[in-house]
């Protein structure tokens, strides 16, 4: 039992149990955030749900307060804490103070199961990790889009001017196709009088949902599967580490071969030659 009160207090905000309560609260408060869109329920159950909202603040405020405490100057250098000492912050400011933006924001406390959770967090942290290969997916779509659209605008402005009369009504009628949104309502029409534009469509269709969203799916999995392994991975140990068992081994070599030359003097033998000046010897 750690007798460092910070490592006390550490222990019990790392406990699981007490992790348990706050993801229990924090459910809690999203189901209270929800009820209280229904007027009927707010006439009814108005002051029941107030008074369990202040109270799971409270908790929340005590819970960061003992982390603050726990871990001193590292609970801000962690993105994760300031988050939720952001969350909490907000949770004080009082919902009748008129700003909506505010009331807003104290939804901002159901995200944080993102940082309570720990298969939530690694799912986060790994979509960050992936951000330079879905930026360049991105750009990669932006250009298939931009391409199409163009050349949508040059082979159907004049027989649907309507969605590809211009470059914003083509790249508006191309997302509207890529989501499957009304698509048939698009394409059909000129399909008839064109029939090659079938072509035209399922190509579009084909590389912009089949091959480049899809890729964005496949960057995520990697980057997923990746931060799994960094966190079952076992921690390298530290180079100070190493110097220092070096150093005890060295040590207790030492002290062996002071112990072994006492037992030969004791026993009336004259100690042999060490293996290392019997090598140096023979070289």
């Amino acid at each position: 039992m750690p007798t460092d009160p910070r490592a006390r207090v550490r222990r019990l905000v790392e406990a699981r149990a007490f992790q348990r309560v706050i993801i229990g609260l924090i459910v809690l408060n999203a189901i209270v955030l929800g009820l209280e869109t229904f007027p009927r329920v707010m006439a009814t159950a108005g002051p029941v749900l107030e008074t369990v909202n202040h109270v799971v603040v409270g908790v929340f405020v005590v819970e960061v307060v003992l982390r603050v405490y726990a871990d001193g100057r590292a609970f801000f250098r962690d993105p994760w804490s300031l988050f939720d000492l952001f969350v909490v912050v907000v949770a004080l400011i009082p919902a009748s103070s008129g700003s909506e933006v505010l009331r807003v924001l104290r939804l901002l406390r159901v995200l944080r199961l993102l940082s309570t959770v720990r298969s939530m967090r690694m799912v986060i942290s790994a979509l960050a990790t992936a951000v330079p290969g879905i930026a360049a997916i991105g750009g990669l779509l932006v250009m298939v889009v931009y391409v199409f659209a163009v050349s949508a605008s040059t082979l159907f402005a004049a027989e649907a001017p309507e969605a590809f009369g211009d470059l914003s009504r083509s790249v508006t009628s191309l997302f509207r196709i890529m989501v499957a949104d009304g698509w048939a309502d698009i394409a059909v029409p000129i399909a008839e009088r064109q029939a090659w534009a079938w072509a035209y469509f399922i190509g579009f269709t084909v590389v912009s949902t089949f091959v480049v969203l899809n890729l964005f799916v496949a960057v995520t999995v990697e980057a997923m599967n990746r931060r799994h392994d960094e966190e079952r991975a076992p921690a390298a140990p530290a180079p100070e580490a190493d110097t220092r068992v070096l150093a005890e081994v060295v040590a207790l070599r030492a002290q062996l071969a002071r112990l072994e030359e006492q037992l030969v003097v004791a026993a009336g033998v004259a100690p042999g030659p060490r293996s290392d000046d019997a090598d140096a010897r023979r070289a």
